[in-house]
């Protein structure tokens, strides 16, 4: 049994590459589904084999069980069974086998770089595909190829976010720093010419985090990085607004005063395209009538699923609201939010649990693989930076975030057995030598004396 659990473990060499590269783009369901279909087995294959942790070891089992488990029992007071029941595959259970999967291929790798470049490979595409469309990446895009095959420009910029870290963990060593490099500047250029404007500080969080094995020891160093990466931040996403406005409204260059919710702030002239595309945004209003709506099922939400809550509190919705935000009905913007109004409180409290528990895995190597350690933090807090103003954790995004998590957790744990072996042999050679001339000292005495 364990012979043929080994032999069909090879799949995950077919599967997790392709993931890593399709992943990153629309319209590849089949291949998407194909591959995992793949990795399924290689996940059971490796569940009843004997050269594996018994399942019981597995990381994170019990947050995810837990989460998992509550999150499929929300489908039984779905007023949608089969709208929820689709959406937990989606979100849920193909994620966290893909989870398994790759830690358990990450943990059987000598040389994950040219793995990783398969992902690298894709951001370059998603890059050459951005300079030539440049400008029209928003929607309603173009049904062209290679813009068939683009994803929705939100979730292109996640996936961007998510790939930093994924480069930060594995290609900024000594023979791959280029390489490494090259993918955070194509992940930046994906991220600029989607005109997203919360890219920018979710890549900031991602950078700031993935990069700090490098600047840990240098406290000047860090305060000008932090600096650097701040000004930066501010300076793209007001380009970006003001791309995405450009013709709409003349160009401000004085100091003034916008309104934001009711209250007037001060905004100065160089910073005036963010002024105006915060006052002018609409999701305060959107999380304060959520909000409202998630306090009549605050316990156990109204069933998992984020397209159920626009469903069932359709009729509930403002029209102003609904008039001055068309996608006001697909969720509510906001990671947490979109949680409580599915799962209610204890849906928040389980998926927290299991993001945290996520976070404290890869604290155990900060010192055995630094860099992995805080790669795999930085993908958890740019994910959840990326997705506090809007929520795109669902399909081949969450697929890629899990994947991602799975293989940093994987290689970091093979890192520290690898180095655990090692240490082991030197102790054992180091003791050998100490033993060998002692017992020759012994026999040459035992000589003498037979002399």
């Amino acid at each position: 049994m364990t012979h043929t659990a080994a032999r069909v473990e090879r799949l995950f060499w077919v599967a997790c590459p392709v993931l890593l590269f399709v992943v990153m783009f629309g319209h590849m369901t089949a291949i998407v589904f194909n591959a995992l279909a793949l990795l399924a087995l290689g996940v059971a294959a490796a569940a009843f084999s004997a050269d594996r942790p018994p399942l019981v070891r597995w990381p994170l089992l019990l947050p995810v069980a837990a989460w998992a488990g509550w999150g499929l029992a929300s489908v039984a007071w779905s007023p949608y069974p089969m709208v929820s029941l689709h959406a937990w595959c989606d979100e849920v259970l193909y994620p966290l086998v893909s989870f398994w999967g790759f830690w358990l291929f990450g943990s059987q790798l000598r040389r994950p770089e040219p793995v990783v470049s398969v992902n690298w490979l894709a951001c370059l595409v998603l890059a050459t595909i951005s300079a030539l469309n440049w400008g029209h990446l928003q929607p309603p895009t173009a049904n062209t190829f290679p813009l068939h095959f683009y994803n929705r420009v939100g979730h292109t910029s996640t996936l961007a976010v998510f790939s930093m870290a994924l480069f930060a963990g594995f290609l900024l060593r000594p023979r791959w720093r280029v390489v490494g490099a090259s993918g955070i500047v194509l992940c930046l250029f994906i991220g600029l010419a989607t005109l997203n404007r919360f890219f920018w500080p979710a890549a900031a969080v991602t950078l700031l985090v993935a990069l700090y094995p490098l600047y840990r020891r240098r406290l000047m160093l860090a305060v000008l990085a932090i600096a650097v990466v701040g000004a930066a931040g501010v300076g793209t996403l007001e380009l970006s607004s003001r791309l995405r406005t450009s013709g709409a409204a003349p160009e401000v260059t004085q100091a003034r005063d916008v309104v934001i919710d009711g209250h007037q702030v001060y905004v100065p002239g160089s910073l005036s395209a963010i002024g105006d595309t915060v006052s002018a945004d609409t999701r305060p209003k959107l999380w304060a009538f959520y909000v409202g709506q998630a306090e009549h099922h605050a316990w156990a939400g109204i069933g998992f699923g984020k397209p159920l809550p626009g469903i069932v509190y359709r009729n509930a919705m403002p029209p102003a609201l609904l008039a001055a935000e068309p996608q006001a009905l697909t969720h509510a913007h906001n990671l947490f939010i979109n949680t409580w109004l599915q799962t209610g409180f204890i849906g928040v409290v389980l998926q927290t649990a299991l993001l945290l528990s996520l976070v404290a895995r890869f604290w155990r190597y900060q010192r055995a693989e630094p860099w992995l350690c805080a790669a795999g933090v930085a993908l958890v807090a740019g994910m959840i930076a990326k997705n506090m103003t809007d929520d795109f954790m669902w399909q081949t995004t969450m697929l890629a975030f899990w994947s991602f998590a799975g293989l940093l957790l994987g290689y970091a744990e093979h890192g520290r057995a690898s180095a655990g072996s090692s240490q082991s042999v030197e102790r054992t050679m180091s003791t050998a030598g100490r033993v060998e001339p002692l017992r020759e000292s012994q026999t040459v005495k035992l000589d003498e004396k037979g002399r």
